[in-house]
């Protein structure tokens, strides 16, 4: 009888452990279906232990799966490869291996470094390791890019950089302005900051937010007090059209930088002639309303015919709001060519100017095309420009990677010797030139690169300490005291 019992009581749990597995299984089907997608899910995250608490055999299963996936499937899809390799990681966060689950989210984020929805997971166990800092909670947070930029390229447009968040709004190309910057997409994105979940954002690569500068709601709504009550009722559709309109359609430059493109890229006649109709219908039309206008991220302006027209198109006459937020190599930026556009004279906003080396041999091979010697003669003649004020700031930007990180220190010194307003550095991005293995090579700044130490040092280097020194999404690899004062 008593054997009986037994082995009643067995089968009983055996069939208990085989449907709790069986629950366990069915939510992992159901969350990788979910996260088989590009946005972020932090409430996924936040989540997590509660399914850990409530399915036992969750973690096993997880770790099972993804065991079985990679050894069985070395080519298996890329989004059910980051679904697996976060949700391992989440185990690990959520079971007392924070810094394990860092690892393995850092060497994935690596050679996936455009995956929100990695890049996202990587922030929040980054968070459990620094739980005091409040960058970490951005439901606190607001950041009024959204409500205020558009980003224009070619077929797409972003109320943001593309690279931090890649969401398009809609085609300029093909719709009116006013129906892409109220679209449902658009909207939804600012839905997002609203409710703190920032889902559509690459989180590791924004500035903002790496640095902790993201004001509070309160800071937001008293910092910009036309956007106090859409703030406080969280609304999305804007009454008027975007402050600041950063103009990238146009790929055209006078250099082939590796960092950005494999070869000289210039428009052809037909692509002209589309940027041209463009311009006409939709682009100068916005600017009227806008504020500033940013010439540009994705090539040279000096080097762009639709981008020469457009400024000898917009002047003070026409548009005597707008300003210029003007971004060049440098290469064309000369005396002669300046006087070509007066209405660039005393409403250039901002001067931004690419470097990304201090020296001849760095500088050149870096901006492929380039002259040192060009480039030091024109970034005196620019510095003329602000002192004299036809230029209000002037900044240099500088892309760490692994050929120049070791010039950190006497860039500072390049700026402070012009006077230049301030000098920004920012992790390397991929664009799609490189391979992720490619990548990963380039990026000093990740924890397994073999010369991480080497560039940890350079971050120590106290030139990095000077006001002009604008440290964005590299603040977090100060030496802990530098960064705390």
């Amino acid at each position: 009888m008593k054997k009986t019992v037994h082995n009643a009581a067995a089968r009983a749990a055996a069939k208990a452990e085989e449907a709790a597995r069986s629950q366990a299984q069915d939510m992992l089907h159901t969350m990788l279906q979910d996260l088989i997608q590009i946005d972020d899910r932090p409430e996924i995250w936040a989540a997590f232990p509660q399914f850990l608490q409530a399915l036992p055999h969750f973690s096993t299963v997880i770790r099972d799966t993804h065991a079985a996936a990679m050894r069985s499937n070395p080519k298996i899809d890329l989004f059910l490869a980051i679904a697996l390799e976060i949700l391992v990681a989440m185990c690990d966060a959520h079971q007392g291996q924070v810094p394990a689950a860092v690892a393995r989210l850092t060497r994935a984020a690596t050679m996936q470094s455009n995956s929100l929805l990695l890049q996202g997971a990587l922030f929040h166990v980054q968070g459990l390791a620094d739980p005091a800092n409040p960058k970490y909670r951005l439901e606190e947070r607001f950041c009024v890019k959204p409500f205020t930029e558009l980003h224009v390229l070619e077929r797409t447009t972003h109320q943001c950089c593309a690279n931090w968040l890649p969401t398009s709004a809609g085609d300029l190309s093909a719709s009116s302005w006013e129906s892409v910057w109220n679209s449902p997409t658009a909207q939804a994105v600012r839905a997002s900051i609203h409710d703190g979940s920032y889902r559509h954002c690459n989180k590791t690569a924004c500035p903002d937010i790496q640095a902790g500068t993201l004001p509070t709601k309160q800071q937001a709504m008293a910092r910009w007090p036309g956007l106090a009550a859409l703030i406080a009722a969280r609304e999305t559709e804007m009454a008027g059209g975007p402050e600041d309109v950063n103009l990238a359609y146009d790929v055209t430059c006078n250099l082939s930088c590796p960092s950005c493109r494999t070869t000289k890229q210039a428009a052809d006649a037909a692509t002209r002639e589309r940027y041209a109709e463009m311009q006409e219908r939709a682009i100068l039309p916005m600017l009227r309303e806008a504020k500033s206008v940013f010439i540009t991220g994705s090539g040279d302006p000096f080097a762009s015919k639709n981008f020469r027209q457009l400024m000898e198109r917009l002047t003070p006459d026409d548009y005597p709001d707008l300003r210029f937020r003007i971004m060049t190599n440098a290469m064309l930026f000369t005396p002669r060519e300046w006087e070509k556009f007066p209405a660039l004279h005393a409403r250039v906003q901002s001067l931004q100017i690419s470097i990304d080396g201090a020296s001849k041999h760095t500088h050149e091979l870096l901006r492929r095309g380039a002259r040192w010697e060009v480039m030091e003669e024109n970034l005196r003649f620019a510095a003329d420009l602000l002192a004299q004020g036809m230029v209000e700031s002037l900044y240099l930007s500088f892309t760490v990677q692994v050929d120049n990180f070791h010039e950190m220190g006497a860039a500072v010194d390049l700026a402070e010797s012009l006077g230049v307003t301030g000098l920004y550095f920012g992790k390397m991005t991929n664009w799609g030139t490189f391979s992720p293995e490619e990548y990963a090579q380039k990026a000093v700044f990740t924890p397994t690169h073999p010369q991480f130490r080497a560039f940890l040092a350079a971050m120590a280097d106290p030139r990095l300490r000077s006001p002009r020194a604008i440290l964005g999404n590299l603040v977090d690899y100060l030496p802990q005291q530098a960064a705390a004062a």
